[in-house]
């Protein structure tokens, strides 16, 4: 008797394993890279961890479009002026930061300093890095990063409980990188705009482009050219949590603000 309830048993389990195995029906198949695309065109999205489960959902009531996002991105990490007008008045920004870049390690996280400069235009991120470092190394394995970028209050400006970290800010940038070969199409723009920051844009723009060619070659020698393609920038700006009527500071309380009642967490997508 025994026997039978086993062998019953065992064909119940195998029955299963093989509706699990059936092919889905045309209504339980679903289009997740169409619905997520829509999500991050409406600016609403929820990144899920696969390890832990956890998730971040923005949401398209608080938060601000895309491009009003990209737009403060961009003025968050526009570097200093890079040419001005006869005026005085700035006409570019050199978008040169200095980042703070985490990479796979092995097991370990491996986290270090670089100066990127971004091409506003595609939004990617190009550095050049001295050959033989833990980051290279890292990118060279795996390509996964996350950067972050932090601005914080000068020891001048600080005012207690008025002017602290809550009126910092910041900007977290998700992506991968790789190390360029030269080959690449995005390669003489992007190691271009990054030496145009160092050099000066005035020097640099005079030069013929065999000239800035044989430079960025040199490079090649000692450094590595990374190249970043991001997913999305998150920024994040402390001091939007208190601008509510129940504030602990008034001073932020303003409906007529661009940022009143939007998240704290802003999030671009990047479309290539």
């Amino acid at each position: 008797m025994k026997k039978l309830l086993a062998i019953g048993l065992v064909a119940s389990m195998l029955m299963t394993c093989v509706a699990c195995g059936e092919a889905p029906s045309e209504s339980s198949t679903s289009t997740p890279d169409a619905s997520a695309s829509q999500e991050q065109e409406n600016g609403t999205a929820e990144n899920v961890d696969a390890k832990t489960g956890a998730s971040q959902k923005t949401d398209p009531a608080t938060q601000m479009s895309q491009e009003e996002i990209r737009t403060l991105v961009l003025e968050y990490l526009r570097g200093f002026p890079l040419t001005k007008n006869e005026d005085g008045s700035v006409k570019d920004w050199a978008y040169r930061e200095m980042y703070q870049i985490a990479t796979v390690h092995g097991d370990m996280p491996g986290l270090s300093s670089v100066e990127f400069a971004i091409d506003p235009n595609t939004m990617r991120l190009y550095a050049s890095c001295e050959k033989g470092t833990e980051k290279v190394a890292d990118i060279a394995e795996n390509g996964n990063v996350v950067l972050y970028w932090y601005h914080q209050i000068g020891e001048d400006e600080y005012v207690p409980q008025v002017n602290d970290y809550f009126n910092s800010y910041g900007v977290q940038i998700k992506g991968t990188a790789h190390l360029m070969t030269g080959e690449e199409e995005t390669f003489f723009s992007g190691a271009s705009a990054y030496m145009r920051t160092l050099y000066g844009a005035e020097k640099w723009d005079n030069m013929d482009e065999e000239a800035q060619k044989d430079i960025i070659k040199r490079l090649c020698g000692p450094n590595e050219w990374i190249e970043i393609i991001p997913t999305e920038y998150v920024a994040n700006t402390l001091s939007w949590t208190f601008n509510r009527e129940d504030s602990r500071r008034p001073q932020f309380y303003d409906p007529e603000s661009p940022y009143f009642g939007k998240d704290v967490r802003q999030v671009y997508y990047v479309q290539d």
